[in-house]
């Protein structure tokens, strides 16, 4: 990211015009319709505006037109490139540039209007907006870049840290300014923006969902100001991180900062006061069946206040690998790697349920095809489509489409992996996903090991790059019937046990479906060897993709 504003020359009679009336016709006649046409036409214009040497209210007066138009093509921009299959190629990929530049050009211009007035005390109240609106715009590329997953541009964290700190000189981080770049104007601070993406950051947002991210930057509108932002010499300072506003980098723990941590341009932050916020937020939500349904917002907030109060430890230094690995993606395909393929018995009755078609969570059709993932094969396999199209969404008894996939380890530790996609393909994985991993020189099937994927991140030198989080060693393949009313509903449900290990007290849990299952279920675990019924006890973990749950012997 160019640190260096654009020189700007004198405007002629064949540059843009910004005076008020053709400024209003401009806009009239802008096809917001149109997203790739207004994309294009406000960023030429933004582009050519900054080289223009204009009076600051011209130029605030200018740019305050912007923001409506600029949030609505990126917003339509957004919808074609999110949730889409990662790392993004093609026309994805140019989307989601197009976004990054048109935040940029408006970012810019206010970074241009902040450097004419650093030096006129009486345009404070101006510098103020011009300061708030670069922040804000130059959020949402660290934004977008955190859902896409991939790196963000170099040098955006020097300017955030710079345009904070020239706030900081003037006085005025706190100074009340109306935030028009949301859709509903709210009163908002520098202080309060620059917070918000200090405490993104630090939310771990390569380890969240694309939804995830965007529910804690939206989160922190409101929950930010239970932080403190402190110069290193005020009196009682305290918080766990710290930010160097002389540097091109994010804020880290502060007993991990090299250099003087004493120094004037250093600033830390306390995020104590947040935990009472957040355990207030949790003891009042009262949405427990969207919780269950894998869409509540509990297990994230738990998350949070880990990530922002807790300092995670390594087990152990990395060793770095060289290896390829397997990685069987999905409850569905784990289930199958672990029983191997099963044989449908043609249904007399084929009456259709409504509650087939609400049993599957990731709504991956039904069918039923043999694989063997150590024979040497392509992770593509050929994949027999079921006779009935018409059945449900989800039926445990016929098994999902393969989902294996080459890696090659980067990193290796006893908490888990980290995993380099080694392939020009679209890989399937995605942040909370189930996952067993089969290194190449173990083929037995046996020692497969479950985990989940805790982090994406893309970037150009290495690529696709997942941190997978293992679980308990030795899990088992059941088969799960859920009972209602004391009396089976007759669906049988794939899922995995995961054994308990005394020596550490580690209880057993079981994973399953995220639906229909809930604290407190009565169900009859399967297997090859012996059937028991369980009670649901505590909800451990619910990704979206899968469920993980303590129980005890009903």
């Amino acid at each position: 990211m160019d640190q260096q504003l654009p020189q700007r020359n004198k405007p002629d009679n064949h540059s843009f015009n910004t005076g008020p009336a053709a400024l209003t016709a401009w806009f009239n006649d802008l096809p917001l319709v149109n997203t790739g046409k207004s994309q294009e036409l406000l960023g030429a214009a933004l582009q050519e505006i900054n080289t223009l040497r204009l009076p600051p209210d011209n130029r605030l007066e200018t740019l305050e037109r912007f923001p409506s138009p600029v949030m609505c093509v990126t917003d339509a921009l957004k919808k074609k490139f999110l949730d889409k299959p990662l790392p993004l190629k093609g026309d994805n990929l140019v989307l989601a540039t197009q976004t990054f530049e048109l935040f940029n050009a408006l970012a810019t211009g206010f970074r241009i209007l902040a450097d004419d007035l650093r030096s006129r005390n009486s345009n404070k109240p101006q510098l103020v907006v011009a300061l708030h609106r670069a922040m804000r715009y130059l959020s949402e590329i660290l934004l977008t870049s955190y859902r896409v997953y991939i790196q963000y541009p170099a040098g955006l964290w020097k300017t955030i840290n710079a345009l904070y700190a020239l706030a900081d000189e003037h006085n005025i981080t706190r100074q009340a300014v109306t935030d028009i770049t949301l859709h509903a104007p709210v009163s908002s601070t520098i202080e309060a923006v620059y917070k918000q993406i200090l405490l993104l950051s630090l939310a771990c947002p390569y380890r969240l969902r694309q939804h995830e991210i965007h529910f804690v930057y939206n989160t922190l509108l409101d929950w930010a100001d239970c932080s403190r932002l402190y110069n290193v010499d005020d009196k009682d300072t305290r918080g766990l991180f710290s930010i160097n506003l002389q540097s091109d980098a994010p804020p880290s723990y502060r007993d991990l900062k090299d250099g003087d941590a004493s120094a004037p341009y250093m600033r830390i932050l306390d995020t104590s006061s947040m935990a009472s916020r957040m355990r207030e937020a949790l003891d009042t939500s009262q949405d427990g069946a969207n919780q269950q349904a894998g869409t509540g917002n509990t297990e994230i907030m738990q998350r949070l206040m880990l990530a922002w109060g807790v300092m995670p430890k390594r087990l152990f230094p990395r060793h770095p690998q060289d290896a390829p690995v397997q990685l069987v993606i999905g409850l569905n395909a784990i289930h199958q790697l672990a029983t191997g393929p099963v044989t449908e018995e043609v249904e007399a009755d084929e009456n259709i349920r409504d509650t087939h078609y609400l049993q599957d969570p990731t709504f991956e059709s039904a069918t039923a095809f043999h694989t063997n993932p150590y024979a040497g094969k392509s992770a593509q396999q050929t994949v027999a489509k079921d006779s009935n199209l018409l059945k449900g969404a989800y039926v445990a008894d016929k098994l999902a489409p393969s989902r294996i996939e080459s890696w090659k380890i980067a990193d290796i530790s006893a908490g888990g992996y980290c995993l380099l996609w080694d392939s020009d393909e679209i890989s399937r994985a995605q942040v909370g996903e189930l996952v067993a991993l089969i290194e190449n020189d173990r083929p037995d099937s046996t020692n497969w090991q479950t985990g989940t994927i805790r982090r994406m991140k893309f970037t150009e030198e290495r690529g696709l790059e997942l941190g997978v989080q293992l679980l308990s060693p030795g899990a088992r393949a059941v088969w799960v019937h859920l009972y209602k009313d004391g009396i089976s509903t007759g669906d049988r449900m794939q899922g995995i046990l995961l054994p308990g290990i005394e020596a550490i007290k580690l209880q057993a849990s079981l994973i399953l479906p995220t639906l229909p299952f809930r604290t407190g279920c009565t169900t009859t675990l399967q297997d090859n060897v012996k059937t028991e019924t369980v009670k649901l006890t505590r909800q451990l973990e619910n990704t979206g993709s899968f469920a993980q749950y303590h129980f005890t012997p009903a």
